[in-house]
């Protein structure tokens, strides 16, 4: 029996209001959209923390003070809580005490990007260190190396395998980004120098450990002064592009990757000279927009550039998002440092004195999609501001080095998505929104949640739907699309067709609920897909498929009596009078056969179906009146997964007219 649509929501919620304590900590709810947590923890500078968790960013400065001064690499758990961070030098666990066996890597902590620290796919309390040192020869010659932190044995981590080498001559760069079929990593390193200044490396990174790197040769050659070897590279989210900066010769080049093969292909350069030591390097959430901050080695200006990447020569005409002359020796503004995407959509910039001295506060792009001066950089909700406050932590040059896939994050995201379930919508950043319109293009159904930045829609019917999302700020607009699917209840029948089903007494029937991921059934609390009932009274159960959908039916099960009739009259104009047949409720057996004899033992009628009855013929003709032997054998069903056994019964019947 399928119970309708609003009585199946009222029995789930009864269902698991009283039992999800106990039984739905057994289920893992892995059907709805969850943000990465990876970066949610970010630690830089003198005692510079930021704490992403709750989605909005907050000052988290640290208790100790780091050696973080450039580059820097941070994990964090899966709940968003720190996991680990490393400055190429030393690793420090979630307690931000030195790791087991953590100390004497061969990265650099004042390299561009001395670290980047990668999941292994294969075991989830196992990580890869990659480090990056400086390549000044004969000074810094340790080039790439990678070691593995294991959680297996020991909840703060230790260093099991140290320093393995991967690659040198290097330049101060490296980022990675996951493979395109969701599980593996690529680690993306540079080469530095005459002969692989224009080399890009890419390693995979698999359950089976590190391969060989796919090399493209491809780019300016990063030669020549040490400087150029530093600056950033980073992937974008979505591991389509990837770009990379050369401070001393002026370039910002911008190359298309292959997250299949980890190939780079397609180069656009600025060309030498163009920018005036190009250092931090960031790409919106959605790839639309690259920025670039400059910070000359002497007295003059810096920059924040934008450049739109749907421009086919995105380098003709950047944007200057904010400019401002420095003096080395006064008390002009900081020098623009790093650039970071925030998993809340928002890019952050760090700033800094000659001489390392920090600066409280990290500069804010609001809305890094946006075009031009739309990017609102220090300007929230129509105000001009500093940025983000850092409370009594202060930025450097660098800020933390992340896979870039834990910031692949849509503009909004949507969950539950079962059909007569409210779906949420949820706007990721909502800096500088005046209004918004969510347009579900007619598709029926309800909205019942009226949000502005966290609407609620129950769709009428399973399907595909697209929904728009336009933003408006100060009298303009800003577009994004989502697909939705929303998916159809199990359809889950344990009751074949019937309200009730009639078993008998001492047998039971086994009720199957279909093959689905999860089970409970009432009474009794089963989790399996079967359940064998030889009692009278209600049952259900409610199952959870693979899209996370729940649903549930029920059946009464009841006892059926039998019995026979001790006389009939064949061509009666009542039906149940005119055939010798059992009465009573058929369903209940599974086997079956009635024969009927004369007094002297021949067999007049005989059948395997209990609906069939004996019309007092015999070879077409009526058999005379009197008294006939009867005798059935009938089964129920099995009980416990055990046969029944064979019920044999015997009787007279008097055939009257």
């Amino acid at each position: 029996m399928n119970i309708n649509p609003e009585l199946k929501r009222t029995l789930l919620i009864v269902v698991f209001a009283s039992l999800f304590l106990n039984v739905f900590p057994q289920i893992e709810n892995t059907c709805n959209y969850e943000r990465p947590h990876q970066a949610d923890q970010w630690l830089f500078g003198v005692r510079g923390g930021v704490d992403f968790s709750s989605d909005e960013a907050s000052p988290s400065p640290t208790s100790k003070v780091f050696s973080l001064p450039n580059g820097v690499s941070v994990i964090s758990y899966d709940d968003g809580s720190l996991r680990m961070f490393t400055n190429g030098i030393k690793v420090w666990n979630q307690g931000m005490y030195l790791m087991d066996n953590g100390d004497s890597l061969k990265g650099n902590n004042f390299a561009t990007q001395s670290s980047l620290i990668v999941p292994d796919p294969g075991n989830a309390k196992k990580f890869y260190i990659f480090t990056v040192d400086m390549f000044i020869p004969p000074i810094f010659t340790d080039g790439v190396n990678y070691s593995v932190v294991d959680f297996t044995d020991k909840g703060y981590g230790e260093v099991t395998s140290k320093n393995i080498f991967l690659l040198d001559k290097n330049a101060q760069k490296i980022t990675g980004v996951q493979h395109a079929n969701g599980t593996d990593y690529w680690v993306v390193l540079h080469g530095f120098g005459s002969s692989t200044g224009n080399s890009f490396y890419a390693y995979l990174v698999t359950a089976d450990g590190i391969g060989s790197p796919v090399v493209s040769k491809i780019g300016t050659v990063n030669k020549g002064d040490e400087n150029n070897a530093g600056g950033y590279m980073k992937l974008s989210p979505d591991g389509s592009k990837i770009a990379l900066l050369i401070p001393t010769d002026g370039i910002a080049e911008i190359f298309d990757f292959n997250t299949s093969s980890g190939q780079v292909s397609n180069m656009k350069s600025s060309g030498a000279g163009v920018f005036n030591y190009p250092f931090g390097l960031e790409f919106s959430h959605d790839a639309s927009k690259m920025y670039v901050s400059t910070s000359p080695l002497g007295n003059g200006t810096n920059y924040l550039y934008q450049f739109d990447l749907s421009n086919a020569d995105p380098f003709a005409s950047p944007f200057i998002v904010d400019q401002f002359d420095v003096n080395q020796v006064g008390n002009a503004d900081s020098l623009m440092g790093a650039l970071q995407l925030g998993v809340d959509g928002r890019i952050y910039l760090s700033k800094f004195r000659r001489g390392v001295l920090g600066m409280k506060y990290l500069g804010v792009i609001y809305n890094p999609d946006r075009p031009q001066a739309e990017c609102n950089y220090n300007s929230l909700d129509h105000a001009n501001n500093n940025g983000f406050y850092l409370g009594s932590g202060k930025s450097l040059i660098g800020l933390p080095n992340f896979v870039t896939s834990f910031l692949s994050i849509p503009h909004f995201t949507y969950i539950d998505q079962c059909l007569f379930d409210t779906t949420l919508f949820s706007i990721t950043n909502k800096a500088n929104i005046d209004d918004t319109d969510w347009n579900f293009n007619d598709t029926d159904g309800d909205l019942v949640i009226n949000d502005p930045y966290s609407p609620g829609f129950v769709f009428s019917d399973p399907g595909d739907y697209q929904v728009d999302l336009t933003e408006t700020f100060d009298g303009k607009d800003y577009s994004f699309t989502e697909m939705v699917r929303i998916h159809n209840l199990p359809n889950v029948e344990i009751g074949y067709g019937l309200d009730t089903i009639y078993i008998l007494p001492n047998t039971s029937i086994r009720l199957d609920a279909g093959e689905w991921d999860f089970y409970y059934w009432q009474p009794g609390g089963s989790t399996g897909r079967y359940l064998d009932v030889g009692t009278e009274g209600m049952v259900s159960v409610t199952v959870v498929d693979s899209n996370c959908c729940m649903n549930s039916d029920q059946v009464y099960i009841a006892f059926s009596e039998l019995y026979y009739p001790n006389a009939f009259r064949p061509g009666s104009s009542i039906s149940i009078n005119s055939v010798f047949k059992v009465v009573g409720n058929t369903a209940a057996l599974a086997g079956y056969v009635l024969q009927v004899y004369d007094r002297w033992g021949g067999m007049m009628f005989e059948t395997q179906d209990p609906n069939d009855g004996w019309d007092g013929t015999y070879n077409g003709s009526p058999v005379p009146v009197g008294t006939y032997v009867w005798r059935a054998v009938f089964s129920g069903y099995e009980i416990n997964g055990k046969a029944s056994g064979e019920i044999n019964k015997s009787g007279t019947v008097t055939v009257v007219r």
